[in-house]
């Protein structure tokens, strides 16, 4: 199978890439089309920051990329070197190390080297070299990046074997392997890898392809000493190596041949070693060329990040596996070769692109982290771009700030990249903002079976109705048959991974805690965008969106913009569903006139009886939680009970539609109002949910609280408004008001002091209004 066609395989949810090199345009033309059509959804690269720069500042930032994959700067003292593919699937996994960047040379036009491993039925001992390659990818990750756990955990979940894997790791005196991971490692060297796994067999002659040497052949020499200085063979590619002439002369026992017949035209960037044994053919190929900087890694000051495979075959047979046993026969002279020497910059700062940090957009807001570097050449202002490159509104002044972030309003437009202007006039590259929102939805792995016909009920709602606490019911279930994996069980930092920034600690916050950090969020945290810890394919996540688009609480959806450019893929369907328009009530609405009930059907009396019955059954839920721990996991649950209950509620006045058969007074109690009160009641009372409630340090399960006061509180006023115009509803009143007054200052108590949360609130009671105020000829006070 060909590189190219690795990425149209079927069976995959989960990608994991690294790469030097980043071209946006032809990874995204190839592979990612590729990979999403195949429903490869949720995708993480990490390229080195430097040529992610200069790719963004040349060509653009990228169509896709922190809307529909994840990109990562990664850093490394010398260069972030790894050329890694890990693909995961429920049953199966694909791992690939090799030469090739994710760029059109590196998928289609130079001449690669790469190693492939397969994990499967009949291969189950490879599942460690998945561990091994997802452990190394994580420890580079910087600790302040907000999405790739999330990613992370989402492959783990869909892939039972590799958390075999992990949980239950083989024995460390396992015998001898044929086949091993190497990575940069501090206090172990590449070379010192290599050495080991070929466990003393005496290497009797080095055949060596590299397309970069170092100026003073120091890695060739390294590698040469490990093993007792055998001869060495050097395959080069004369037409666009630059090699080091003048150092050969230090050398004995080193011959130069060419890599190709001379009629090929196309660039080896392949890296190799074959170590040719007495008993075995040690070969190790992967992103190492033969340099100091490649094979010594972290143990020398600018040592770059390297990813290799080491495979151990039969003695005498790998050469003629990689078509590389004519080789003697193509001998190379001196003045075959260009001269190293002849390329070194005079100016060591020349090809450097500007950082300009991380932007991250959550929720409707922006935040700006600085990049790294201790420049003195100050950031002033930020402009943001929308899709097309045009500037959205004029650039945010930073007045000195080291970090920032502000409100936009996203009903018209989302941008998708910045450019940072410093204090000399310069512009950083293009800076790629990170949507944290839109990347929670557009990289779920797809459903399978079961869960998606449930997850499509959910996505497909126009109306509130019991099937979606069914629904739920349901998905919560399927989800206790699938086992978390613990932090403790969690692949650790691999050795060797780059110098981490001091990590900002998220914990999970009582309500108390809550409600004070919300009040003080502008003025202690707005810096920072809250980690994604949230289970974004969870029930009550994909509940609590249904809620929210059946509303109308939505923003500009990229979905459809993304989905236009990418309409070559057949199997995506990102359906959204207008709320249905609120049908008015043909008579007019006249303060003296009470509701007139839709005519009583035994299926109308048996649907409102099974709403007492959700309601029965809620409270049974809360006596059960009393006293324990809540999470927002049950803020949804209520929400949605409240909102099935106003759909089918009558109107205060008017007539009513034939879909609202719960009365406001009714000798059977299912009359609306007094299942509202029951609901808020056990939330208030019985569970004591707030006292009780915790809250993950994370934006989207902190919204929950306010979308779950905002319905509360409407619903709380709604019921008391209309058990004041029924004669037979006066003993619901006090109760109601109570509950109301009650709402109002727990609201008053989360919302004060924090202008975002106070807007947000506001409007999740106007899309209530719109959506029930004239269904229930109810007038909010």
């Amino acid at each position: 199978m060909k590189y190219f066609d690795v990425f149209s395989e079927t069976g995959f949810h989960s990608a994991f890439l690294t790469t030097y090199a980043f071209g946006a345009q032809a990874f995204e033309d190839m592979p990612f089309s590729r990979m999403r059509g195949a429903n490869c959804r949720n995708i993480v690269i990490l390229a080195d920051r430097q040529m992610v720069n200069q790719s963004f500042a040349e060509l653009g930032p990228p169509k896709f990329a922190g809307s529909s994959y994840h990109l990562i700067k990664a850093d490394a003292p010398g260069a972030f070197h790894p050329k890694i593919t890990l693909l995961i699937g429920a049953k199966k996994g694909r791992l690939l190390v090799g030469s090739a960047n994710l760029t059109a040379l590196g998928l289609g036009g130079n001449k690669e080297l790469i190693a492939s491993l397969i994990y499967d039925d009949k291969s189950p001992d490879n599942a460690r070299h998945f561990v091994d390659a997802l452990s190394y990818i994580r420890g580079k990750v910087p600790p302040d990046d907000l999405w790739f756990e999330t990613a992370f955990q989402r492959a783990l979940r869909s892939a039972p074997w590799l958390r075999d894997a992990i949980e239950t790791p083989p024995p460390s005196e396992e015998k001898e392997a044929n086949v091993a991971l190497l990575t940069d490692r501090v206090g172990e060297t590449l070379i010192d890898q290599i050495v080991a796994n070929t466990a003393g067999d005496p290497i009797e002659r080095l055949v060596i392809v590299s397309p970069y040497w170092d100026m003073k052949l120091e890695g060739l020499a390294r590698l040469r000493a490990a093993f007792e200085m055998p001869p060495a063979d050097l395959l080069l590619d004369a037409d666009s190596t630059y090699f080091p002439k003048a150092e050969l002369r230090r050398f004995s026992d080193v011959e130069l041949f060419a890599v190709e017949d001379p009629d090929n035209k196309r660039f080896v960037h392949a890296k190799l070693i074959v170590a040719q044994g007495q008993s075995w053919d040690h070969v190790i190929s992967g992103s190492m060329n033969c340099t100091l900087p490649a094979l010594l890694g972290p143990t020398v000051a600018r040592g770059n990040a390297e990813a290799g495979i080491y495979k151990r075959v039969a003695p005498g047979t790998a050469l003629a596996a990689l078509g590389l046993e004519s080789y003697r026969d193509r001998p190379l002279q001196m003045q075959d070769l260009h001269d190293l020497a002849s390329t070194t910059k005079a100016n060591p700062d020349e090809g450097e692109y500007l950082d300009g940090g991380t932007l991250t957009l959550q929720t409707g807001r922006v935040f700006w982290e600085p990049p790294a570097s201790s420049d003195t050449n100050r950031a002033v202002s930020i402009t943001l771009l929308d899709r097309n490159g045009s500037a959205l509104e004029t650039p945010i002044t930073l007045n000195g700030e080291e970090r920032l972030s502000w409100a936009l309003d996203l009903e018209t437009v989302r941008p998708r990249s910045g450019m940072v202007h410093f204090e000399n006039g310069s512009v950083s590259a293009p800076v790629q903002i990170i949507d944290l929102d839109v990347l929670a939805v557009r990289t779920l792995p797809p459903a399978q079976g079961r869960k998606k016909s449930l997850t499509d009920i959910l996505a497909e709602a126009t109306n509130e109705d019991l099937i979606l606490i069914e629904t739920l019911n349901q998905l919560e279930a399927l989800e206790l048959d699938v086992a978390n994996v613990g932090d403790e069980n969690l692949p650790k930092v691999a050795p060797g991974s780059s110098p981490k920034k001091e990590e900002r600690q998220h914990a999970v916050l009582a309500y108390a805690e809550f409600v004070r950090a919300r009040s003080t969020t502008m003025t202690n945290c707005s810096a920072y965008p809250v980690s994604m810890s949230a289970r974004s394919d969870s029930a009550s996540n994909s509940l609590s969106a249904s809620l929210n688009r059946i509303i109308g609480l939505v923003g500009v959806d990229l979905n459809a913009d993304e989905d236009r450019e990418l309409n070559t893929i057949a199997a995506m369907d990102f359906r959204t569903t207008e709320p249905e328009a609120t049908e008015d009530p043909t008579q007019s609405i006249q303060p003296e006139v009470t509701s007139t009930p839709a005519k009583a059907t035994k299926q109308a009396a048996a649907t409102a009886k099974k709403m007492k019955e959700a309601v029965d059954a809620f409270e049974d839920r809360c006596r059960s939680l009393k006293g324990k721990p809540i999470t927002t996991a049950e803020l949804v649950r209520l929400r949605a009970l409240l909102q099935i209950l106003l759909a089918h509620a009558q109107p205060i006045q008017g007539k009513a539609l034939p879909t609202q058969i719960l009365p406001i007074h009714t000798k059977e109690s299912y009359d609306w109002p007094r299942l509202v009160g029951r609901l808020l009641n056990q939330h208030f009372g019985t569970a004591r949910a707030l006292q009780n409630l915790q809250v993950a340090h994370d934006e989207t399960e902190q919204k929950r609280v306010l979308e779950y006061l905002a319905t509360a509180d409407w619903a709380a006023r709604a019921a008391f408004s209309a058990v004041e115009t029924h004669s037979k509803t006066i003993s619901l009143r006090g109760p109601l008001r109570n509950l109301a007054n009650v709402l109002a200052a727990q609201v008053a108590l989360v919302i004060r002091d924090n202008e975002e949360d106070t807007a947000y609130f506001n409007r999740l009671i106007s899309k209530l209004d719109e959506r029930f105020t004239d269904r229930l000829a109810h007038k909010q006070s």
